[in-house]
Parts: C-alpha cells; structure tokens; sequence
C-alpha cells in the first residue's frame, strides 16, 4: 500500500511535471512523469494517487517533443533516508527509494533515475556526448512541514550521480566539530590554590570566560555545494567536590572580590562541612557541550554533548580557637 509520505511525495513530484512536460506528452494520456523534463524526449511515467494505476514496465518512447507512456506504481519502500525530513516536527522522512521516481540522494536532495529507455544519441541533452547515461533528477524540500518540489530535469553523467554522494549534512556537522576547540573549564575558586579555607566557611567556584571554556562558537564544513555551520555552547559544569557532593552549575559562576566577605556565591559554590584527610579536596570539574548545526539545505539538527574534565585542589581546615 502507498504510504501517505509516499503518496504526498509523488503528487508533490507531479506539479513539477505538469509544467515541464511537452503538450503531446498529456494529449497521450499516460500517467505522470516527475523525471526529467529538460528533454523533449521521453518521461517514464509514474502513478499519481487517484489518477489510476499506470501499466507494468516502462513506457515506450513519444518521439522527439512526444510524451512516453505509463510506468509501473509509485509505492514506496517504506524505508526512510533523508535527516533533513526529520527536522520539522511530526513528519517523517523521505522514503527511501519510490519506483518511477528513483532513489533519494541526500547530496543532491533529489530522487534520481537513470532513464530508461535512454533518449536517442541525437537528442540534444546528450550535448554531444558518446558515453555515460541520461539521469532524471525530482528534487524536493520540506516547505512549511510539507514534501515540496523545488525542482525538475534531466541530465547526462559519464557515471552514476548516485555514486557520487557527498558527505550528509549531519556528516558535514561532525566535520566542523573537529574543528573546533572545546576546553574544560579554566577553573577558578576562593580560597584559590595554595591557600586555605575554612570548615562551614562559604567555596566559591568559576571558570574564565571564553568561547573556548564557555562558548559560544562557531564553525563551518562545505562540501558539495552543502555547508553547515555547529555551534556550540556550555550547558553545566558538574563540580565534584571530593567530599562525596556535586554542584551542578548552569552559569559559568562569578568570581570572588575581597569585597563579597563571608557572602555565598550567588550562582556555584559549596560549603564544606569537615576537614579532609591529607588537608585538601580534590575537585574535579566536568564541563557539558551542546552543539547545535544548520545547514544551507535547511536541516537543522544536534550532535551529541562533549564533555570535558578540569580539575583542583582545595585545601580546607579548621579554625583553632585559642584561649
């Protein structure tokens, strides 16, 4: 059964046609064509939903400025490829492989075909050439949460274009994370390193602010006429303070002035409540990124967080009253 993405795909795919195909190739009655309509020769047909089933095998050819005949139904695979479908809520993505139409090519965002029968070598799409093959190309988009046609030709290749697939756009987005320089935090902390603070005296933790510890920053990848941009940001940093607690801080944490006193920090620190064995905590910091990405195909999507480990020592005592 034509699935409903199928089924929107294909009729989608036909306004295309509607404007493309020569005149005779509707006066023939075949069924519709989302393939390659730069040729006036030949347009392998495929069933549209509600415009009745399309006959088995190929069409034959309509001549020079002629239509072709009925191909085989459009049922889909039910498999889906295109990332990019998926980024608009509630739909699905594209199917995978619909005959009469071709196979989905993240690269191009386009079905593609080889066409076939292939026009004859007279026919000008050839521009000339002896060898590689006429490929039909039904290119789409999401537009406002809907499978939308953009685009439809043909076009010859000396090889298959579907062998040609660049990289995703989601691959493209991993590509520009390497690139990028993600730090742990570049802690901060009263009492600093090296002194001494007190038990049920207030600790007070940050980290130096800057896209490399903070972000946020940006890189781009580009390849094949796709180019993505990942930007990345800190969520949290996860304070491990040695004494079998952890603060989690969404704000990078302010530093301490001599003027504060004996004041809490108002966004990330702790209180410890005894002396440690050996005189000081060892504090470890796990710094959590986000990295978002876009792409100029309109995909949009989220790479897995980064984390990133920084750490200290706090040395904490007690203080001796003496009488």
């Amino acid at each position: 059964m034509l699935t409903r993405r199928a089924a929107a795909v294909i009729s989608a795919l036909a306004g295309i046609v509607y404007l493309l195909l020569p005149a005779q190739a509707w006066a023939d009655g075949g069924d519709t064509d989302v393939g390659s309509c730069n040729s006036s020769w030949v347009c392998a047909g495929v069933e549209v939903p509600g415009t009745g089933s399309g006959g088995g095998g190929n069409g034959g050819t309509g001549g020079h400025g002629g239509g072709g005949g009925g191909g085989g139904g459009g049922k889909g695979d039910g498999k889906t490829c295109a990332t990019g479908a998926t980024t608009v809520p509630g739909t699905e993505g594209w199917e995978c492989h619909i005959p009469g139409v071709g196979t989905w090519s993240e690269a191009y965002a386009c079905y593609i075909r080889k066409l076939d029968p292939q026009p004859p070598k007279s026919d000008p799409i050839w521009d000339g050439h002896t060898t590689g093959a006429i490929y039909g190309f039904a290119c789409m988009a999401q537009i406002h949460a809907r499978p939308t046609p953009t685009d439809g030709f043909a076009r010859w290749s000396e090889t298959d274009p579907l062998g040609q697939q660049g990289p995703t756009a989601a691959e493209l987005a991993q590509r520009a994370l390497s690139m990028m320089r993600l730090d742990g935090a570049k802690v901060g902390s009263a009492p600093p390193a090296g002194s001494k603070g007190l038990v049920g005296m207030p600790v007070w933790l940050w980290t130096e602010e800057t896209p490399n510890t903070w972000g946020p920053q940006s890189t781009t990848a580009a390849a094949g006429g796709l180019s993505v941009t990942a930007t990345a940001h800190v969520k949290s940093i996860t304070w491990s303070m040695g004494d079998g607690s952890s603060v989690t801080c969404t704000k990078p944490g302010t530093p301490y002035q001599q003027s504060f006193g004996k004041k809490e920090s108002p966004d990330c620190g702790h209180t410890y409540t005894k002396v440690p064995d050996g005189g000081s905590y060892k504090v470890t910091a796990t710094t959590t990124w986000v990295i978002d990405w876009t792409a100029t195909n309109g995909e949009t999507g989220t790479l897995p967080n980064e984390t990133r480990n920084a750490g200290t020592a706090i040395n904490i005592g007690e203080l001796q009253v003496v009488n």
